[in-house]
């Protein structure tokens, strides 16, 4: 696939930001409606992604940013995003599924176990990680659910990209383009063009709605 050469300047700008918004493009009218309050579920290829979710998710970035004054546009964009994030780890999770990915028992207790939220002198805290989950009105069982799709979704686009290779031709073609430009840069802005592509694949094939 010649693609280097078609869009070297275009994809040095693509993100794994873009992979989050420019892929909901198609579908962004359901989040935008006049009718939709963000109270309702986002159903994502028949699962429901619940408002208690949405809610948890969203309570959690309001702490995180707690110190800042944010407008009425900047809380709109927030819960904007916590959606995309949510149907995109759904989305992604699913896809997980099909390519036999999993999350083990381990991996999931490693993740808590590493989460600084969660730490006291660098040791996780049980009591810590109670007060989390109470701030934010989930069980422990809700939010290790959300956490290991959220970590699925992380090892199939780490699987994605591992498939990606970069050919000689296409190094020779980039550096008469950019000669300044470096080669982990190069796979790097590859690995997020095809990221972008087969995720937008996915969502164009992917039945997502808010009920009414």
């Amino acid at each position: 696939m010649n693609f280097l050469r078609k869009h070297i300047r275009i994809i040095f700008i693509v993100t794994i930001v873009a992979f989050i918004g420019s892929s909901f493009a198609g579908v962004g009218y359901y989040f935008f409606s006049s009718k939709n309050d963000f109270k309702t579920f986002v159903v994502v290829n028949g699962i429901k992604v619940p408002e208690k979710l949405f809610n948890s998710v969203y309570t959690d970035f309001r702490q995180m940013i707690n110190d800042q004054q944010l407008s009425d546009a900047d809380l709109k964009e927030l819960k904007t995003k916590v959606i995309y994030s949510l149907v995109q780890d759904e989305i992604l999770y699913q896809q997980s599924k099909l390519y036999g990915i999993v999350v083990t028992d381990e991996e999931l207790r490693n993740d808590l176990r590493n989460s600084a939220k969660f730490e006291d002198n660098n040791i996780f805290n049980i009591r810590k990680y109670h007060a989390f989950l109470d701030s934010i009105q989930m069980t422990a069982k809700e939010y290790e659910t959300m956490r290991r799709k959220q970590i699925a979704a992380i090892k199939v686009k780490m699987f994605i990209a591992s498939c990606v290779k970069l050919w000689n031709y296409e190094l020779e073609n980039a550096f008469k383009q950019e000669p300044s430009i470096t080669e982990n840069t190069l796979i790097q802005a590859k690995v997020n063009f095809i990221l972008n592509e087969w995720y937008l694949d996915i969502v164009r094939n992917s039945k997502i709605a808010v009920p009414k």
